[in-house]
């Protein structure tokens, strides 16, 4: 076959049209020029997003994929199209600038469009390094950029209660959380060749990118970002230290990052009276069980907060005399205390210590959400945005440091 790289020359849509349209809607305010550099999937997604805001005119899509250029200059309602970066930039002068990239593209393009004088949303995590998101965050407070980083749950109503819910006390002190990411699938995504065409390799590392070691941090940085991120919210600092494991167990399919990843990490906190104590962190990702999918459990001496994307469910904690009356029975399963000279029982029973629980519900779509939220940023010229690039520095790191345990062994300190 033909490269599939130069396979045709793409037409460059003109949006006039489409601006005159913009501009009638919000005749008070001109509409944000946005470029958007990667149109694979996420790309892709965050484009027809950005087209649903009548404040957004998308000016140029870029990527060196004819098929996504193709599918990103139709989402984007005309944009037009580049397969060079620097180019898009110089022709569509843009005050904004989306990257939906493989991460190890992240750094460079971010340092180029912060030179240029756009603003920056970039999909998580912030850079392939904590060096490169540190040099990110330097060029962006030094040219005052507004900057957001594209982590899912910032945006969602739940996440913003749950963080609220813990900040009162209503879970009391928090003694554990638990959080987890479970699939049953390769990550492996289907390729237009077969495995004998001579341009089959460069596609895969084209399209697979995030099974790969130099353009991908796995697991921790695709989904354990968005959950680390969470924790970190929660609990108000970042990690101390991590224990982490993982390998290719599962899927032995040339892929470089791991198929499965767990991992330990510990919080430094103080109580009310002010005394340290530490909570302790679990994180997993599978790929070949999708048991529980993707949620986190948050455990206070007072409640628990189950938390997912579309619902969280809070139940408080039966303690003292009403757990012993409830779990008196005396079955072999039951554990047992001693308190003033009596032998009481304590169920293990699972389900003995939940109440009925507190639901909360949200219909929020996440993504267009984060993304409304930057965009009132960037016109108010705001640059404390939900996700701004401290949070990118700090999620980096945080995820980063299990990927180091889990390659050389053994306990790693927070990096920053």
């Amino acid at each position: 076959m033909t490269d599939p790289f130069k396979r045709r020359e793409f037409l460059k849509t003109s949006i006039g049209t489409a601006s005159l349209a913009m501009a009638g809607r919000a005749a008070e305010k001109p509409p944000l020029r946005f470029a958007v550099v990667g149109t694979g999937g996420r790309g892709s997604d965050l484009i027809r997003k950005l087209t649903t805001f009548r404040e957004v005119e998308i000016g140029g899509v870029c990527d060196i994929y004819p098929p996504h250029l193709e599918k990103g200059i139709e989402y984007s309602e005309g944009a037009e199209g580049f397969k060079d970066f620097s180019e898009m930039l110089e022709k569509t002068q843009p005050q904004v600038v989306v990257i939906a990239t493989p991460l190890h593209l992240h750094e460079s393009m971010a340092l180029e469009a912060i030179q240029f004088g756009a603003h920056l949303y970039c999909e998580k995590i912030l850079a392939y390094s904590v060096e490169a998101a540190k040099k990110i965050a330097e060029a962006a407070e030094k040219k005052g950029t507004i900057l957001q980083v594209g982590l899912q749950k910032r945006a969602n109503p739940i996440y913003e209660q749950a963080v609220s819910m813990v900040e009162t006390g209503m879970l009391g002190q928090i003694a554990a959380i638990k959080c987890q990411w479970h699939r049953n699938h390769s990550w492996r995504r289907p390729l237009p060749v077969s495995e004998g065409d001579p341009y089959y390799e460069q596609l895969d590392r084209h399209l697979n990118w995030r099974l790969y070691k130099e353009t991908s941090q796995g697991l921790m940085a695709e989904l354990g970002s968005h959950q680390m991120d969470v924790v970190n919210r929660i609990l108000g600092v970042p990690p101390k230290r991590v224990l982490a494991t993982g390998g290719i167990d599962y899927w032995r399919d040339g892929r470089e990052v791991c198929d499965n990843v767990f991992c330990v990490y510990e919080y430094e906190k103080k109580n009310d009276e002010g005394n340290p104590y530490t909570v302790r962190v679990t994180y997993s990702s599978l790929q070949s069980n999708a048991y529980e999918g993707a949620s986190e459990l948050v455990m206070g001496d007072k409640g628990t907060l189950f938390l997912t994307s579309k619902k969280a469910l809070f139940y408080r904690e039966n303690v003292g005399e009403e757990v012993l009356a409830e779990s008196s029975k005396g079955s072999d399963s039951d554990a047992v205390i001693v308190t003033s000279g009596k032998t009481l029982g304590l169920s293990n029973d699972p389900w003995a210590h939940r109440g009925k629980p507190l639901e909360i519900d949200s219909e929020s779509d996440e993504s267009r959400d984060a993304l409304y939220a930057f965009i009132r940023k960037v016109q108010k010229g705001d640059r404390k945005t939900i996700c701004d690039a401290n949070v990118g520095v700090e999620n980096v790191a945080t995820v980063l440091m299990a990927n180091e345990s889990i390659e050389r062994g053994g306990t790693v300190e927070y990096p920053i």
